[in-house]
């Protein structure tokens, strides 16, 4: 009868363990936030390739209107000095993870980039738009502005935002953001060691059809040699539903929090996959 007895409460325990992990990965609000941080890991990403391209050291000065090319094992990075002293960067992409970053995903198609001055300058504006471009398989469309504002802080902005999933379903998203450079600004040819801190919100459409707003009550930390943000809380209103997200206190992994309706729930992010 003992034995009987522990073999019922061990199967009720694998039982209870199997309903809490199913209801994780099944609440639709739990998939919300989950979608809601993948579209700021994506659109980050890019600016982690274009950071990467506009930050780094010039291998020679370029005539108005002369083209240089520099290819990298699935990767080719083309410059044109434009007639007004812009710069024209676009980055071809085939098949491309970056060695130096932490993400782990697969780029296709082109970033476009234009670019006055470097962010280490007093002047610095960039626009990035995108043609065919996709992280593993979901195309990416939008137009991304940044704009330092004063030392070591950037205005960004993503108008027509809009993330097409390997299903068909899309994600649309425009920002506001304010992203200021707190860390790695002495190492300026490397980008990867650059810490953020961000503020601001977003609006969009989730792949459900319901309107979402989301605004970043604490600011938060991203740091490039994490693939997660580390820190800092977001409110989401969707479908009349207000959640917190909490990505934690700095520690580097994929766990944060979730509250409404009173209660907390642990979940797992995605990363960018």
């Amino acid at each position: 009868m003992k034995r009987i007895s522990i073999l019922m409460f061990a199967a009720g325990a694998m039982l209870f363990a199997s309903c809490q992990k199913d209801d994780e990965t099944t609440d639709p609000m739990v998939t919300t936030i989950q979608e809601d941080d993948l579209a700021t890991n994506y659109y980050d990403d890019v600016d982690n390739e274009a950071d990467e391209v506009t930050m780094e050291a010039p291998t020679r000065s370029l005539a108005s209107s002369e083209m240089d090319i520099v290819a990298d094992n699935g990767r080719t990075v083309t410059t044109i000095v434009n007639a007004d002293n812009s710069i024209t960067k676009t980055i071809t992409f085939t098949n491309w993870t970056n060695p130096k970053g932490n993400q782990n995903i697969v780029k296709n198609g082109k970033i476009i980039i234009n670019v006055v001055g470097r962010p280490i300058e007093d002047v610095f504006m960039r626009t990035i738009t995108f043609e065919n471009f996709t992280i593993n398989g979901n195309r990416i469309e939008g137009t991304k502005m940044i704009t330092k504002t004063a030392a070591n802080q950037f205005t960004a902005t993503c108008d027509n935002g809009k993330i097409t999933f390997t299903d068909g379903k899309t994600y649309t998203r425009t920002f506001t953001r304010t992203r200021t450079w707190v860390d790695g600004f002495d190492t300026p040819y490397n980008v990867w060691d650059d810490v953020f801190e961000v503020t601001g919100g977003a609006t969009g459409i989730n792949r459900n059809g319901y309107v979402y707003t989301h605004t970043i009550m604490n600011p938060l930390r991203v740091e490039r040699a994490c693939r997660f943000i580390v820190s800092g809380t977001v409110e989401m209103l969707v479908n009349e539903k207000t959640v917190i997200l909490d990505y934690g206190s700095g520690t580097c992994d994929n766990l944060a929090t979730i509250t409404y309706n009173g209660k907390t729930t642990e979940i797992k992010l995605r990363g960018g996959k």
